[in-house]
């Protein structure tokens, strides 16, 4: 089940792209408001992939990454998650408070809550940025925060998405601070086929089957 993967052809995937440009440029802008910093989110790479494949993604699977996940309901139903290999979210923390962690087990509930928060921010704006260019009610909920290895993160994700026709849409992405300072992660959108086709069909455009 969560091995499945879906084909797209040029006018989907450039649609996907489309919404992933417009729905993270949406979220960059929030998380600059809310934080006073100034940021850029650059989007070198989307792709659909098997749920299985995010960690590989990321380098070795036993790594550990920090995983912001939040499930998404409404009319298009699925699961969000911004995953960040560990040296990318102490980049972040970084950016956010002047200094991070040295390593997981010193991660407490100030630089927990820094990336709950993000998680939030970015996911919720998102989801908004979608809801505004289709019409579409959806709908964030609050956000959980893990640190992990990339494995054991992806496969909770899949765990708790519950999906049988999940479509994964891997957003590679690079945040840019102010001072030169860069964070690399992954924005993994799962929304449900049915969901993903709500999406095509508001864009005017067929479905995938």
């Amino acid at each position: 089940m969560a091995g499945q993967t879906y084909e797209f052809d040029l006018m989907q995937m450039s649609a996907i792209r489309e919404m992933a440009n417009i729905g993270l440029g949406h979220a960059t802008t929030a998380l600059a408001n809310v934080t006073g910093k100034s940021f850029n989110m650059d989007i070198p790479n989307v792709e659909t992939v098997c749920l299985e494949e995010v960690p590989m993604m990321m380098g070795d699977p036993s790594d550990v990454c920090v995983g912001i996940s939040m499930p998404i309901e409404g009319d298009v139903e699925g699961y969000t998650a911004f995953l960040f290999p560990w040296t990318s979210a102490q980049e972040l923390w970084g950016m956010l408070l002047g200094y991070s962690p040295e390593s997981p087990e010193d991660v407490d509930d100030l630089p927990a809550s820094a990336m709950l928060e993000v998680g939030n921010i970015l996911s919720a704006s998102f989801m908004n940025a979608l809801s505004d260019m289709t019409g579409l009610k959806i709908h964030a909920t609050p956000p959980m925060v893990s640190i992990d290895l990339a494995y054991t993160i992806a496969a909770s994700i899949v765990a708790e998405a519950e999906l049988s026709d999940a479509v994964a849409l891997a957003i590679e992405t690079r945040l840019f601070g102010m001072e030169n300072q860069q964070t690399t992660g992954y924005f993994l959108c799962v929304p449900t086929l049915e969901g993903l086709n709500k999406l095509f069909a508001a864009l005017g455009i067929q479905g995938a089957a």
